[in-house]
Parts: structure tokens; C-alpha cells; sequence
């Protein structure tokens, strides 16, 4: 099912199992102006909630904000094949029956600029990852750059989380901070992140962050500012 996050922000919520590892994810949906939809990172089981998203309008863009976030890609390729698709460069090796249409970086397309900025977080190559703000709700989405995993009934996820650095506590686990080459351009794409003043911050995995997004994503990066 679809959650209403906003007046023109929702989100479908899933269980992604993969080696033994129960992780939350989430596929924000943005509706613009114009009454298109903007759907990001969507799910694997995207079929599951396709309807409701076609009856929150027309999906114009299906975006892979990361190396990482493609298994849903090809059939939300089929669902909705008037979608332009967008993802980082060097994605399309991982994805070879998937055409994109663009290719994400610093700069907003211009499908979206209007209502949605992205910055693109230099210094971590595996990842790749944009991250963007949808201006309207002051809303920050943010994939695997950081989790916010505070509750799981199943205990090998707490465990591996634990081990991780990454549960009961919103920020960069320990495998991202291991990933990130170059500190100063993290720093960089979190210091634009806090510029845009965000109050709520969606994470593909664990909890929405609700109020106090800006405060929440300078002490996540501390060490790094």
C-alpha cells in the first residue's frame, strides 16, 4: 500500500529479504504541479502498488538514485512505459534490458527542477549516489547514504545492523563510511544537503525522520564536517 506523506508525497513500504537480511525499503512518489508523478528508487514488488499510483496520475519518471537501487527498475520499465528513465552513470552494465533516458548528476532535470533539487555525493564511487529535496514539503530523500533503522522482529537483521553500526540510530552505517574515498566531497554534498534547511528526511531504509531533519542530518555528519 501507498502511505501519504504529504500533500504531493507518497511512499510504498516493502521488506526486501536478501541473505538472510530483512531491510526495510521505500519507494517515494512525488506529484508535481503539472499532476505528473516522479517515482523513485521503486520496489521490486512494484507490481503490487502500481494501481495505486496510476490513480495519482500519470508516472512521467522512474529514477535509480544509486548503483545500488535498480532491482526494481525493469519492471517498473513495464508498468509504466511511457516513463523516461534516469539513474547514475554506469548503471546500465547492471541493468542491460533497461534503456535510460538520462543520466542523474548535479543538476536537476528539467522535468522536475522546479519543485526538486538534487545534489550529487561525490567521494563514494559504489555508490554513486543523488540525493534530492523536494521543496514543496522540505523533504529530504536519501537512499543509502545513511539508514534509520530502529526496530526489526527478526533477529539476525538487529544483529547484522549492530554489527554494522546502523540500528537504533539514523546516519552512515559503517560499510558507507568504509565506501566514501574522498571525505571532502561527502562534506560538500552534506553541507548543500543543510542548506536546503530540510525538516523531513524519507530514507529508503528504516523510519521517516519527521521534524528536525536538518538538525538530525548535521550530527550524522559530524566527523565528516
Amino acid at each position: 500500500m501507498l502511505r501519504q506523506l504529504d500533500q504531493a508525497l507518497w511512499a510504498a513500504e516493502d521488506t526486501l529479504k536478501l541473505s538472510g537480511i530483512h531491510f526495510p525499503v521505500r519507494s517515494p512518489v512525488v506529484r508535481l504541479g503539472d499532476g505528473g508523478l516522479v517515482l523513485f528508487s521503486p520496489l521490486p514488488g512494484v507490481e503490487q502498488v502500481a494501481g495505486e499510483i496510476r490513480a495519482l496520475g500519470e508516472v512521467r519518471a522512474i529514477v535509480a538514485p544509486n548503483l545500488m537501487h535498480h532491482l526494481g527498475l525493469a519492471p517498473a520499465a513495464r508498468l509504466f512505459p511511457g516513463a523516461r528513465l534516469y539513474g547514475p552513470r554506469g548503471l546500465g552494465e547492471k541493468c542491460p534490458g533497461v534503456t535510460f533516458t538520462g543520466v542523474l548528476d548535479g543538476s536537476p532535470d528539467p522535468l522536475w527542477s522546479a519543485e526538486i533539487d538534487q545534489v550529487a555525493v561525490g567521494g563514494v564511487p559504489r555508490l554513486d549516489e543523488v540525493v534530492f529535496f523536494h521543496r514543496p514539503s522540505r523533504t529530504l530523500f536519501l537512499w543509502d547514504l545513511c539508514f534509520h533503522i530502529t526496530q526489526s522482529g527478526h533477529f539476525p537483521t538487529r544483529l547484522f545492523m549492530r554489527l554494522n553500526g546502523a540500528y537504533g540510530r539514523f546516519g552512515p552505517s559503517r560499510l558507507a563510511r568504509s565506501m566514501m574515498r574522498d571525505r571532502a566531497a561527502v562534506g560538500a554534498a552534506v553541507r548543500q544537503m543543510l542548506a536546503w534547511a530540510p525538516e523531513r528526511i524519507v530514507v529508503a531504509h528504516g523510519d521517516v525522520i519527521e521534524r528536525g531533519g536538518q538538525a538530525a542530518l548535521e550530527s550524522a555528519f559530524e566527523r565528516v564536517l
